[in-house]
């Protein structure tokens, strides 16, 4: 299973809501001892399989984590409570392939902040829903939910979520989609929330509900959720918007059938949309990149799937922009990398959550011996380009940031093809 559809299926049906005084519900609680010995397997584990433990950090920083990480489980904690400890590891790795998940044991309907939230690195906002695209309180800053600043939730969820290298660009994208299951996880599940919005310059202090599985609407989107999606702007523009690479999405097949219709219809100008897209099989990914490129390309430079690829007819050649995010990771930031390397057109949007130079992969997944945490662990490079580790990912050309009421990035793209 993919890292997405891990995440996903956690994020669906997995988070227990019973009893608002205990956030946590019945979920029981495990022993000092046991939580130890839960810490020590999923370090050795570490150490023993992953391909770089050390690459953002000393084995002196590394361990210290780990000590102070021992001292802290000084009680016993739930299984959710235990998983927010050891997410204090995802800064040190810098590895988004290894993520640490519940068991689904306890799982039951969960209750969720009540409103769709855009979440920055630097503020929250109320987002907009698909019922309730007007609504008046649509793009207001959060200041506090049940108390709390809304600088210290992101700090919280933001140390507690995965990156690609040293930057959150996909732990803030990770966040914007599934806000409200992570939030849950760290500060519990009430019944109500007290929410200190401002917007126009006045504040505002709204009492919510909390809501269901079942009662959550679907907020405000740009895409259509497909795999792909091949539209036609003009006579000689095209958007081509990719969802996934994984091969079940989205076959090498589909992809020639795709350049064969850009060159029917004598295509100049293409918008490559990869927001949002989290990668699956090199295959597809490398098939895209046969027919942008004019010359031979190594998708991946050292390690597994590394090989010399050469360009595929069609070749389009005419004017390209491709549009990124945060959550253009893995297989997506190995095509980045490419581009970026060929100067394959602008880059428009945001630094990927995928790392521009070596991303760690090829995982397998254990479970801790006590809460039974299904720890992911890569267990091979992934060397894109031969270069310095800066643990960055791939940057834009062109950066345009997020906006609450228009594609921006799709604005500013449409606007580069017509000034070059």
């Amino acid at each position: 299973m993919t890292r997405a559809a891990l995440i996903a299926s956690w994020c669906l049906t997995f988070l227990a809501a019973l009893g608002q005084d205990d956030p946590y519900g019945r979920m029981p609680k495990w022993s000092v001892d046991q939580l130890h010995e839960d810490l020590d397997a999923l370090v050795e584990a570490l150490k023993k399989h992953h391909p770089a433990p050390y690459r953002y950090c000393t084995p002196e920083q590394f361990d210290r984590r780990v000590d102070s990480l021992r001292t802290s489980l000084d009680r016993p904690l739930t299984e959710f409570e235990f998983l927010g400890r050891i997410a204090a590891l995802y800064p040190l790795l810098g590895d988004g392939h290894t993520l640490f998940l519940p068991t689904e044991e306890w799982a039951t309907p969960a209750r969720y902040f009540p409103l769709p939230v855009v979440f920055t690195d630097s503020a929250l906002y109320l987002g907009c829903e698909a019922q309730r695209p007007d609504h008046p309180h649509n793009g207001a800053r959060i200041l506090r939910i049940n108390g709390t600043p809304a600088e210290a939730i992101i700090d919280t969820l933001l140390t507690r979520q995965v990156r690609d290298g040293r930057h959150t660009s996909y732990a803030t994208w990770i966040l914007n989609k599934w806000f409200r299951s992570y939030y849950r996880l760290s500060f519990g599940e009430p019944g109500s929330f007290q929410v200190l919005i401002e917007q126009h310059g006045e504040r505002t202090m709204m009492e919510l509900d909390a809501v269901t599985s079942s009662e959550v609407r679907t907020p405000c989107s740009h895409g259509t959720g497909s795999a792909w999606e091949l539209s036609f702007l003009t006579d000689s523009t095209a958007l081509l918007r990719i969802g996934s690479f994984k091969p079940a999405d989205l076959r090498t097949k589909d992809i020639d059938a795709l350049f064969t219709t850009l060159e029917e219809r004598g295509i100049q100008r293409l918008v490559l949309d990869l927001r949002g897209n989290e990668g699956g099989g090199p295959r597809s990914a490398e098939r895209l990149l046969a027919h942008l490129l004019d010359r031979p390309f190594s998708l991946v430079a050292k390690g597994p799937f590394a090989r010399t690829t050469k360009p595929r007819r069609p070749t389009y050649s005419g004017k390209l922009c491709t549009l990124m995010d945060g959550g253009s990771f893995s297989a997506t930031a190995m095509v980045l990398a490419q581009l970026e390397l060929h100067a394959r057109g602008a880059l428009i949007g945001e630094e990927s959550g995928g790392n521009r130079t070596v991303i760690s992969g090829s995982a397998r997944t254990m479970h801790l011996p006590h809460t039974r945490i299904a720890c992911t662990i890569s267990r091979k490079d992934w060397w894109l380009v031969e270069r310095e580790v800066d643990g960055r990912g791939v940057m834009p050309t062109h950066p345009v940031a997020s906006a609450l009421d228009h594609d921006a990035a799709l604005v500013r793209a449409l606007h580069v093809l017509e000034d070059h």
